[in-house]
């Protein structure tokens, strides 16, 4: 073939590549000089906080392997090694070109969480946006502080209570569907789930969904997925690219997972709507949505902001609370002298009576059992990091962490700091006797983080598991036949058990 087309066809192509790299620098070019100028900054103050930056390019990434099992370990290791070199109060981990630190005592995370402008969650919960929308969890500055404002009575005390009824109806379900699996080893973790997901479909959106009994409704299969898919996108740095979201089938499967949670959720608001026009809701059985929905006009609230915070509460409020229970459950199972003794003041406010509903007085007396909770709460938290993405420099104490960085609130790291819990991997529930707990530091157990953007519904969690395992331990032993050390913990987005909580029920 005559030379010249074929000059004229590789000018072409370079050309071609020159003008696509020129539009790709006309739109991203200012970002990308910021995002260079934000990690120069980074680089200059970083080398004066403890921690090797690892490798060039890939910083720590290649310590810390390849999946949520890895991750935490050699994060703890990390933090422990430090503490023993004497440099124990803040930790760095380099990811490519992101810094994250790791505050791992009480006074160090202070300054994170009393901060008033640091308050915007970290950019590893955008893959739960399409989902939630900018609610509650996810909204940053002035819109965060009017939500909170707003749905904060919903958690009042005298709200709480009337969602007790709701709780022992559907934890009496629950020790109904776990009879049929008494005597044999089985993962408990699932009923967990779908317990904790039927009470917060009932206060949340005043729908029965029923799903110890139904688990393959699509909304339970679809939000299950979303938990799922969310959590794989934001811990593997390759779907973090669009492109690759879609030629790994990841976006696809999401979307239609997607669809249907949104559907269920619309639907579910317009018919409450409706029900609401009539007047036919009970005055003493108020769901969350009941607020949302007078709420309206008076806020302005559109259909889709009102989608956002039911279906965050959807999110927030049963996966995090399966997490505590199940744990919970495993740490007394494997502990027959403390799930004995939790038993007996059990026992000692219900007496034989297998049935009665729990009242606010009864879970008021479960001080042992709360204790009991707390220290799974400990070793356990069902959050195990949060991120903060900084804007602007913060002063730590003796360093000055860069802004465009992100701050890690990580009760994994701090619960099972030596200096703060001697021997830390030992489950003692004593060690939350007001005694013991007036001797630490107020931000040295934080399992609902603290601060301004504190769990809203905590107390509503603790009120779930007394409910729940005072019934249970009324009505079982649980046992185990591993060891309690043995658990591979998956730090996700919520702690999860990567063998499930395989556990013996019998009944008493």
């Amino acid at each position: 073939p005559h030379p010249r087309p074929c000059i004229i066809s590789i000018l072409s192509m370079i050309y071609l590549i020159a003008a696509l790299i020129g539009i790709y620098l006309l739109f991203y070019g200012r970002f990308l000089a910021q995002e260079w100028i934000n990690f120069r900054h980074k680089k200059r103050l970083t080398p004066l906080i403890p921690g090797h930056e690892g490798i060039p390019f890939f910083g720590n990434l290649l310590e810390l392997g390849k999946d949520t099992e890895s991750g935490p370990r050699v994060i703890l290791e990390r933090a422990r090694k430090a503490r023993q070199e004497g440099k124990g109060d803040l930790l760095k981990i380099w990811v490519v070109h992101a810094c994250t630190f790791f505050p791992v005592t009480g006074e160090m995370m202070q300054y994170i969480l009393e901060s008033p402008d640091e308050i915007n969650k970290g950019k590893n919960y955008g893959f739960f946006e399409s989902w939630l929308g900018r609610g509650l969890l996810l909204a940053g500055g002035h819109k965060w502080r009017m939500r909170r404002k707003m749905i904060n009575p919903s958690f009042h005390y005298a709200m709480l209570i009337e969602y007790i009824d709701t709780m022992n109806r559907h934890a009496k379900n629950l020790i109904h569907v776990l009879e049929s699996h008494c005597g044999n080893e089985f993962d408990i973790y699932p009923f967990m789930k779908r317990f904790t997901l039927d009470v917060i479909c009932d206060t949340a959106m005043g729908k029965d969904l029923n799903s110890l009994n139904l688990p393959e409704q699509p909304y339970v299969k679809a939000i299950s997925k979303l938990m799922y898919l969310g959590a794989k996108g934001s811990m593997h740095p390759h779907l973090w690219i669009a492109i690759i979201r879609w030629l790994t089938g990841w976006q696809r499967e999401h979307n239609r997972h997607l669809k249907i949670a949104h559907e269920f959720t619309l639907e579910v608001i317009a018919e409450r709507m409706d029900i609401l026009s009539r007047g036919e809701v009970d005055a003493h059985k108020k769901a969350f949505l009941d607020m949302l929905i007078s709420e309206k006009e008076r806020s302005n609230l559109s259909m889709e902001d009102i989608r956002e915070e039911v279906d965050t509460f959807m999110f927030a409020g049963h996966d995090t609370t399966s997490s505590a229970l199940g744990w919970t459950i495993w740490c007394l199972a494997n502990h027959p002298d403390i799930q004995q003794k939790a038993y007996e003041e059990v026992k000692e406010i219900f007496g034989d009576d297998v049935d009665r509903d729990c009242t606010k007085d009864d879970i008021a007396r479960m001080t042992y059992l709360e204790r009991c909770i707390k220290e799974s709460l400990r070793l356990f938290p069902p959050v195990p990091f949060i991120s903060r993405d900084l804007d602007n420099d913060l002063q730590m104490g003796p360093y000055l962490v860069p802004r465009d960085s992100t701050l890690m609130i990580a009760p994994y790291l701090l619960h099972r700091n030596e200096a703060i819990y001697p021997n830390p991997d030992l489950y003692d529930p004593d060690r939350f006797l007001p005694e013991n707990i007036a001797a630490r530091h107020p931000y040295d157990y934080i399992p609902f983080s603290s601060g301004p953007r504190n769990c809203i519904g905590q107390k509503f969690a603790m009120n779930q598991l007394k409910i729940a395992l005072s019934l249970m331990l009324r009505s079982f032993r649980i046992k185990s036949e591993r060891d309690f050390n043995s658990v591979a913990v998956l730090g996700e987005v919520v702690l999860k058990s990567k063998d499930g909580i395989n556990v013996i029920i019998e009944s008493r």
